[in-house]
Parts: structure tokens; sequence; C-alpha cells
């Protein structure tokens, strides 16, 4: 399992937030933190309106452009903030939003890739990346549909990409998340791994995706929900974060393995709550045990469990035995 705290533009821009951002996302037991890769001149018109979701922050009269550039993390920072998560010990992945953006963070040392789910289509970028050496690249499949996925992907020719199953919703609604699109995405693709990009409420549809197989997630990470820019809202806070990876990592320990026997600390339980072998008559030497003329009572630990009844069944007393004894194999043969 692989789980990416996506910082994003939740830095706001700033350094020292980004260094806290990492750091948490390290505390909080994740596996990589991710970053966006952008120039607002070369991602948004100067005239573009803001996402719905956006609105929530920031000048209701600031343009998506004014947003987006203000949001930069690009020279000095980003590279920091890259040496930063390599010298604590965790993954730094980046979405470039351009071919030079992309370019530009494989030459300051990033290997890990993800496109953004508006840019599944976007040929320009993602031909740049399939010519990129030693590196992986998860891919977002929100807004799209199986034939949009399948046209991107088949331009690496040199790598798997991994598919990341996403609803472009912030937050997302249940009737949207649609996890069983992962029978469909297996059946289409079989050779590639697969992931769930998290727009949810909540932990409770990324328990679900691991149980049916999705072995990758990522979720909007922020220090602060109540901070003032457009992904803060619909991202974890470290709290939560902390218990998005900690129900996570114990999916695989719940599923356990396609077998049924007693577990260890079920043994203690099964000795004294289970039942053993009494006498109900009084036996003689050579009387056939059965049904009649035995019975039981807690504890197991006491004599023969009636677990292994089936199996004494028929068998002949050795000995006498005098009424509402506990039987032990050596009074049998």
């Amino acid at each position: 399992m692989y789980i990416i705290a996506e910082i994003g533009v939740n830095h706001d821009g700033n350094l020292e937030k980004a260094f806290k951002l990492i750091e948490f996302a390290k505390k909080c037991g994740c596996d990589a933190v991710k970053f966006q890769s952008f120039y607002a001149e070369r991602l948004v018109h100067p005239k573009a309106l803001k996402v719905d979701y956006q609105l929530r922050s920031g000048d209701k009269k600031e343009s998506h452009f004014e947003m987006i550039k203000k949001l930069e993390f690009n020279g000095e920072n980003f590279v920091k903030a890259f040496n930063y998560a390599k010298r604590i010990g965790i993954d730094f992945i980046t979405t470039p939003y351009d071919p030079l953006s992309a370019k530009e963070a494989y030459e300051n040392g990033v290997r890990k890739f993800k496109t953004a789910s508006a840019d599944l289509c976007d040929l320009y970028l993602h031909k740049e990346l399939s010519k990129l050496e030693d590196i992986n690249v998860f891919i977002a499949t929100g807004m799209s549909n199986i034939e949009k996925i399948k046209n991107s992907i088949s331009l690496y020719k040199k790598l798997k990409p991994i598919i990341l199953h996403c609803v472009s919703g912030y937050p997302c609604k249940d009737e949207s998340i649609n996890i069983r699109s992962f029978n469909l995405l297996r059946e289409r693709f079989p050779q590639f791994q697969l992931g769930y990009s998290d727009h949810s409420i909540d932990g409770i549809a990324a328990v679900i995706a691991n149980t049916i197989g999705y072995s990758v997630f990522e979720r909007h990470f922020t220090l602060d929900k109540t901070d003032n820019g457009p992904d803060h809202y619909a991202s974890s806070d470290v709290e939560e974060m902390k218990s998005y990876v900690s129900n996570l990592r114990r999916v695989p320990k719940i599923l356990g393995e396609a077998k049924k026997e007693t577990q260890g600390e079920e043994i203690g339980m099964s000795q004294r709550s289970k039942k053993a072998i009494l006498t109900k008559t009084k036996v003689q030497k050579g009387e056939i045990l059965s049904l009649e003329n035995t019975y039981a009572l807690r504890p197991a630990e006491n004599g023969i469990s009636v677990d292994k009844l089936h199996k004494i069944l028929g068998k002949k007393f050795k000995i006498d035995l005098e009424k509402n004894v506990f039987i032990k194999n050596s009074d049998l043969t």
C-alpha cells in the first residue's frame, strides 16, 4: 500500500508552511507528499473564471489567473521542499501542468509525477512525460471514461503508469464515488496497478477501495481546513490524516488470508468456553461411548473437548467410570 499526502497548493506559496506540511505528512505515516508545478502564464487564460469550489476562498473578484499566480511554487522554493522531503525520508511527487514544468521538475531531481484528471487528454504533457527516463507516473482519471484513459496510457511505451480512479468533486458525493469501477479498470487494464485519488468526505471509501484491490491512495492534506486557499476546505487536517492512514494500514491485517482456523488469542477462550465430555451414566469396561451415555459441560480443559467428540464416538471404555466423570483419552481404547 502506498499513501500520498496531496499538499498541492495548500502551502499557499509559503516555504515554511510547505516544510511543516511535509513534516506532518511523514508523522502521519504517509509514504509520499505531492506538490504542483505550474506557471500561471502557461496554465490559465487571464480572463478565466474560478471553478465553483474555488469561490470558497479569497477575494470574490479575484480571477482564476490571479489565484493561480499567488500559488506558484517554483525555483528555489521547489528545490528546497524537494530536498527537505528527501532528507526526512518521504517520497516527493509533483503534478506538472505543462511540458516545460515537467521538464524543469525532472531536471531538479523529481522522479515521481502525477498528472491531474483535467489533463488526462493533454497529449502535450503526456508525450513529454513518456520521454523521461527512470520515472514513475500516476494518472488521475476524474471526468473521464475508459476510452480517454486508454488513449493517454498508450503513449507510455517504456513504463506502466499507475491508474488512479478519481471523482473530481471537492468533496464528492457518496453516490458519485463508484468504487466498483475497479472491476472494469482491472478487466480493461489488467497489467496496470490501480489506485484511488480520494476526494470523499472521510476515510470510508478508501477502506472499501483497499478491500477490493486498490493499492495506492492520495488525499488532500492541510494544516488548517479554515485557511484561505482553494483546497483547504476539502482537505484532511493532521488528525484526520493520521486516522486515514491508520485505518488504511489496518485493512490488510483485517482482511487476513483465505483460511479458517483458531487464532492464537482464541486458545484461552476455547479451553474455557467450550465443553468437555463426561459420563452421563455409570459405564463399564468394554462399553461403547455414545451420545446416550455421555454429555458435555464447560470447561474443555478438564477433559476431551467437544471439538473431538466425532473422533471418540464408538470407542470402548478401558475402565469402569462413575457417573459425571470427565473422560480422558487414556480411558478409551
